[in-house]
Order: structure tokens, then sequence, then C-alpha cells
């Protein structure tokens, strides 16, 4: 037999069985008790449903305090209201809205009707009636009640859940006339909720008895002999009788005993369902924890043998792949330790034997990358040279201009030094590019460049202005056929210094301006449709931010028809820091 065999066998005799035998005569002790626990607990709960029911009566009996004490509905009944319309007025206004409200707040109520002793009194239907249609059964329960005090019928008394009526006297404002009659009838959800709070379902079964005997019993389910007889001889508010658990309480106010029975050998059906499904559970979760041990124990073993398969497959030749088995699997035990201190020792190995190598490729990669980054930019300012010097030799002046600008402002865009200049020289640039597109455009384009303070001493970020002029020409000069004029304007104030750039060109429409204008201040993304393409502000704006400080930045104002004016505020205290 394998170890891993004998350490199954030793787990199930040493403790599955052990458990299993244990947790069952446990149980078995303790079930003699379960029942009487049982009996006292639905007891409890017969005499809490009892309380809650009691609640529900005092609830519904605040309606007759309602209408006590509302000096209209004692009016009414008194005799106040001389005409009928009057009488009608009064109901109509302020009476109903009461039996509306009563009838809201407690949905148990079917109805409201009030019999009205002074015949002289207007009647209305089904809500203020006269006395003499009430029942003539009813007289002798009702005559007797004394004032404050209320009495409770069944409306049926064959019947286990029955319709409830409440009746109660009202009386005139010094409590000396009785005026009229309350009548509440109480549909039979009220009876029956009392019947599922006390746990009256399947087969258990609720009696009314009173002092003349059981007063409703269901003909399939009648109790024995016995059990009645202990019902009339025995006090306590429960017993077993045998097969027969009975609970008991005095209901007063319907002047009966509610009984509540049901089988022992329900309870213990109950019961032993609930015994199997526990020892059911104790072997289940016992397989399942035996499972898990095995699958535990098994996990070592198959980690000793991957480990071994992977070292059998080791060769001179074959040095790059290690063992891939998660840390998480690895564990921190022994075996995980063998595990790492492989995978390391293979992995110094590739590392050694493959490290000059792989640092010579690494070197001519490196060296092949730096000569054509100096060989790319290299040929394109030899060949605008070239075509500079070939247009002056043929005395074309504009072409040699332009190849010369177009050097400049290559050289100047591909630079690989700071991402900073001086003003004077961000100026230069955008002069060059000015001049190309004024090249291009001829007299649709004029320009202007007043700087009236230090440009050479000013630094700023670079390609700060190329932005903004292509703004101007993309969106200024070629929206328009007639001639447009761009400026730039540089002014010193004690506080600030301010860049304007602007050209008289279409404008911008309000509805656009006021949304750009938005995004550059809650620095929002800028979609494509805002102003053309949007990055070149939102990029110039950002950055002025980042490089002058928070309190520099790109404001736009712009007059649809007349020209837009792009303007970069520099804070005076952040320039002199730079």
């Amino acid at each position: 037999m394998s170890i891993m065999r004998k350490i199954m066998l030793g787990y199930v005799i040493l403790i599955v069985l052990p458990v299993i035998i244990f947790g069952y005569s446990h149980y078995r002790e303790i079930y003699g008790n379960l029942i009487h626990q049982f009996v006292e607990s639905r007891q409890k709960i017969l005499e809490q449903a009892y309380a809650n029911m009691r609640t529900d009566f005092t609830r519904i009996q605040s309606v007759h305090r309602i209408l006590q004490n509302n000096s209209y509905v004692v009016d009414y009944l008194n005799g106040a209201y001389q005409h009928d319309g009057e009488s009608v007025y009064s109901f109509i206004r302020y009476i109903r809205p009461l039996y509306a409200q009563s009838l809201f707040a407690n949905p148990e109520i079917k109805s409201i009707v009030i019999y009205k002793l002074k015949r002289d009194i207007f009647s209305i239907r089904d809500q203020i009636v006269d006395i003499s249609e009430l029942e003539p059964s009813l007289d002798s329960a009702i005559m007797t009640l004394k004032p404050g005090d209320g009495a409770w019928i069944r409306a049926d008394t064959e019947v286990l859940d029955p319709e409830l009526i409440y009746y109660q006297y009202l009386y005139s404002t010094d409590f000396t006339e009785k005026i009229g009659l309350l009548e509440m009838r109480i549909s039979s959800s009220l009876i029956n909720q009392f019947y599922k709070a006390a746990g009256v379902e399947g087969n258990w079964q609720a009696l009314f008895m009173s002092d003349q005997g059981l007063l409703t019993i269901d003909e399939g389910n009648r109790l024995d002999e016995a059990t009645i007889r202990k019902l009339h001889s025995n006090t306590s508010t429960y017993f077993i009788n045998r097969n027969t658990i009975v609970n008991q309480l005095d209901f007063d106010e319907l002047d009966v005993r509610v009984i509540v029975t049901g089988q022992v050998d329900n309870v213990f059906h109950t019961i032993r369902s609930r015994e199997f499904a526990l020892f059911s559970i104790i072997v289940l979760l016992l397989a399942g924890l035996s499972v898990a041990y095995f699958l535990l124990a098994s996990t070592i073993v198959k980690r000793i043998l991957k480990l071994t398969r992977h070292m059998r497959t080791f060769t001179d030749n074959n040095f790059s792949p290690h063992m891939l088995i998660p840390e998480r699997l690895q564990g921190k035990d022994e075996i995980g330790f063998l595990i790492s201190t492989y995978n390391s020792m293979i992995m110094r190995m590739d590392e050694l034997i493959n490290k000059v190598h792989r640092a010579k490729l690494l070197n001519k990669e490196a060296a092949y990358k730096v000569l054509q980054a100096q060989i790319k930019p290299h040929f394109l300012y030899n060949t605008l040279e070239t075509i500079r010097m070939l247009a002056e030799s043929n005395n074309d002046k504009e072409v040699a201009d332009i190849s010369f600008w177009f050097g400049k402002l290559m050289r100047y865009s591909l630079a690989s030094g700071e991402d900073k200049t001086v003003l004077s020289k961000e100026i230069t640039m955008v002069t060059f590019y000015l001049n190309i597109y004024k090249m291009r455009l001829q007299s649709r384009l004029r320009y202007e460049i007043d700087v009236a303070l230090n440009a050479d001493e000013l630094v700023c970020p670079r390609f700060m202005l190329q932005p903004l002029i292509e703004n101007c020409i993309v969106h200024g000069v070629f929206t328009v056929l007639r001639p447009v004029h761009v400026r730039i304007q540089a002014r010193e104030s004690e506080r600030e210094i301010r860049i304007n750039v602007s050209d008289d060109g279409c404008g911008i429409p309000s509805q656009k301006l006021r949304n750009l204008q938005n995004k550059l201040l809650k620095y929002e993304e800028f979609d494509k449709s805002d102003f053309g393409e949007g990055v070149g502000l939102n990029n110039v704006n950002e950055r002025i931010k980042a490089f002058f400080g928070q309190d520099s930045r790109l404001e736009i104002t712009s007059e649809e028809g007349k020209g837009t004016n792009m303007c970069i505020v520099i804070a005076k205290r952040t320039v002199s820091g730079s």
C-alpha cells in the first residue's frame, strides 16, 4: 500500500468515523428536549401574535376617538344643523375626510357606519343610518356598553376566520347623552394575520373554545376525546397529550379561548428531516475535506515529479527554459525553495552564457540608430542648402529664400536641445514661417511684428507662437478672399507681459468662441469640432501654464466677420524667476 493510501485510510479511521459517531450520539442525547423546547417556543409565538393582535385592535379602536373628539361629527349627530343642505355640506366637507383617512390608515376596515339615535337627523346611505337598521340580534350585546367601552363581535361564529365587528357609542360634548353608535366591520384578513403570526399553517390548526365547548372544529382533523377532556381540565397554557401538541390562550376581546394544535409525528418528521440533512452535510463536509487533503498531498508529489521531468530536459544546448510554475503554487516550503533555486540557476547560466553576445548586438543596434539619427537631418539640411545654392546661381531669389527659410525652420524643429528658447528666436522662426506663406499667398497676406520689450532676455518654451500663427493663417486667411493682416505685438507692464497674435479674418462664431474660452479656462479636452483641430491651442495653453505658472494663460477674443485676437498673458513674478 502506498503512503498516500495509508494517509487517507488513517484519516478516515481516526478522524472521519469518530466525528460522525460522536455527532450522532450527541444529537440523539439532546433529541428528547427538543419537543418540549419546541412547544414552549410555539407558546411564546402564540402570545406574541396575540400581543400584535391587541395592538391592531387598539389602532382600529382609535378611530372612535377621532370621531368622538371631532366637533363636526358631534354637532351633526346632535342635530345642530337646521337644514339638510347644511348637513350634507358638513358631512362632505368635514366628516367624510375622516372616514377616508381612517380607512386609509387601517386597511383592515371594510366599512365605517354610524347609527344615529335621533330620527330628525339627515341620513346618508351606508355611512350615517338610523339605529332601527341595526340587526336586532345585536341589541343585547350593545345595550350594556358603558361609556368608553366597546364590543368586538364575530360576524359568523361557525368559521375559523370570521369578519369582526366593533361597536362603541358616540356621546354628546358633555358625555351626558348617547347620540350615535359606531360600527366598524373588519375583514377576515386581520384574524388571518393572527393565525399566520401564530404559526397556524400546514398541519397546524386553530380552534375557538368557549365555556360551552369547542365552537369550530374541522371534521377532517377532529381532536380525540382525551385531548378534549384535558383541555377542559388542564389549566396549563400548553401541553402534549400522546401524539397531540396543544398551545392555548384566552382571547379576551372575543370572549373565547384560542387553541392551536399539531401532531407530534409532524414535528418529529421535521426534526428527523433536519437530522438527515445535518448528517448528510457532515458527511459531505468530511468528504470534501478528505478530497482537499488528498489534493494537497498530491500537489506536493506532483511538484516533485514535474521538477524531475523538467530536469531531464536540461541539456548543454537548452539553458533558456525554466520551470513555469506560478509563485502562488510554488509555496514557501522546501519544495518551493528548490523550484525557485532551480529556476534562478537556469536563468543565471543563460545570462552568463549569452551576456557577451547580447551586449555586442545591443552595441551594434545603438550605433546604427545613432548613425541613422545623424544621417537623416544632415541629409535634409544638405539637400535644402544645395537647392538654395542652385537657385542663387540661377538668379532665382524666391526659391533661394524659401529654401533658406525652410532650412532654418527644420533645424529649429529638429534640434535635440532643451525644450526652451528666448522670445527673440521664437519671433525669428515665426518670421520665416510667415515669409513662406507670404511667398505663396502674395497680396492676400500682410503681417506686422511690433515687439516693445527685450525679447533676448525673455525665456519661453519652443513653438509657443507658431501654433497661434498657424491658426491665423488656416482659420483667418484661407477662409476669406480679401487680404488679411496678421499682427504680432508684445508689450510689458509692471505686473505682466502680453503677447498678442491677431488677424482681421472671418472671426469665430459666438457660441463656438464661448465653448473654446470655457475649455481653455477649465482645462477640458478639445474636440476636433472646436476651432478646427483645437489641439495646438490646447497645447500652447498647457505649456504656458506649465512653464510660467498657473497665473499665466492663453486668452482668446473674437468678433465674427472682424477677426480674432489670441493673447499670451505671462505673470511678471513668474518671469523674474525663470
